[in-house]
């Protein structure tokens, strides 16, 4: 037990002697980062002095990291902000994220606020799969009796996206001298933001013959495709098509590190996170005299499940790294 007891001791005071080591480090290496001009060797100095403390767990060492680098991001003199009126400076930049690769331009309006301009180029991306027909074993027998064959049981589709979208922000800094800003503003583009049809043109040709002309005189019900939560019946052409719809126009609030016009430096990192509220997804049938809306159905196909989520997201998630580069 004693063996035990100074056991616990020794650990406990290791891991203080590791605690009063790190607020040392932190403390040496801020005083040291606000007399310095030049960042880089300040972060060279500073993951060397980090990484010979051997006896930290590597757990440590990356919260270490990530909090001396949000400090890091976040120093601007007040001398260099006092510098920024309306639109008296423009900076351009480049990101990438969850709203595609973003090209923009941004102009300062005091030291507290700045706007930025620009578009999300989001790349197209197809999906492949197959998705359930629905229909009971009655209406299998009437279309069997009047096709001369039994009905597919799937139906090759491909989905694509379709998410380009343009955007203006206000970036509001709420202490003169930091980078850490709340964010509010729109995003807005086309409403389609995914488009489904089958792989094969007019592969359902045969089904559309039976639902116009048999379904009702068998009595039976007519044959679709289950679209997650969705019964999407063939157009006369023998396809089906599908497109889910969201507000064109979807005002955005975030936050983030970074100013959008470098000042000290003239290249800067940026970092934001937040939320597009595009309103609850709907989903349309597109057929020969347009579209019509859908609403959900009691149906038993279990395909189409990102189709599905998709249609239940009312937000859409916004995390995104820009480089950013002071013009004038």
């Amino acid at each position: 037990m004693c063996r035990a007891a100074y056991e616990e001791e020794y650990i406990c005071h290791e891991r203080k002697e590791n605690h009063q080591a790190v607020m040392s480090i932190c403390c040496t290496h801020i005083k040291y980062f606000a007399k310095s001009d030049n960042i880089i060797q300040f972060f060279c100095i500073f993951a060397q002095t980090l990484f010979n403390l051997n006896r930290l767990s590597m757990m440590k060492k990356m919260i270490f990291c990530c909090v001396m680098a949000a400090f890091g991001m976040g120093q601007v003199s007040a001398q260099d902000v006092d510098d920024l009126g309306i639109f008296n400076h423009l900076g351009a930049g480049v990101g990438v994220g969850t709203t595609g690769i973003s090209i923009d331009v941004a102009a300062p309006i005091s030291p507290y606020v700045a706007v930025r301009a620009g578009m999300g180029i989001f790349p197209t991306i197809k999906v492949k799969t197959d998705l359930d027909l629905d229909f009971n074993n009655a209406t299998r027998d009437a279309y069997n009796q009047t096709m001369g064959h039994y009905p597919d049981e799937k139906v090759p589709v491909e989905g694509k996206t379709s998410m380009t979208t343009g955007h203006l922000l206000f970036d509001i800094f709420p202490f003169k001298t930091s980078s850490f800003h709340f964010t509010a503003g729109a995003y807005f583009g086309g409403s389609k933001i995914v488009k489904v049809y089958n792989q094969e043109s007019g592969i359902l040709d045969d089904i559309y013959t039976f639902n116009s002309q048999y379904a009702s005189t068998y009595g039976v019900d007519k044959i679709g495709v289950d679209l997650g939560d969705y019964f999407l019946e063939p157009d006369a052409n023998g396809n089906v098509k599908a497109n889910i719809k969201v507000n064109g126009f979807r005002p955005y609030l975030g936050v983030g590190f970074g100013r959008p016009i470098p000042m000290k430096h003239r290249v800067t990192c940026n970092f934001d996170m937040g939320v597009q509220f595009w309103g609850k997804p709907k989903v349309y049938a597109e057929g020969l005299n347009g579209e019509t809306q859908l609403t959900e159905s009691d149906t038993s196909g279990k395909d189409g499940g990102a189709i599905k989520t998709i249609s239940k997201i009312a937000v859409w998630p916004v995390l995104n790294v820009r480089v950013a580069v002071r013009l004038f």
